[in-house]
């Protein structure tokens, strides 16, 4: 089991490139990724969200 810790969640370059965690997902140098960031357009194609279920009360 190996870890690392991104600076940041992922955001696309001009060229087309994403960085961070979302980069590391694209070029499948890692599996599962997980942080609590926010679904936008552009990552909703690159990656898959899961939905957080936390009970309450």
């Amino acid at each position: 089991f190996n870890y690392s810790v991104e600076s940041t969640w992922g955001y696309r370059d001009v060229n087309g490139t994403w960085n961070g965690m979302i980069g590391l997902l694209d070029r499948g140098e890692i599996d599962i990724g997980g942080t609590a960031t926010f679904m936008i357009p552009q990552r909703i194609g690159v990656v898959d969200y899961v939905q957080l279920y936390t009970p309450t009360g």
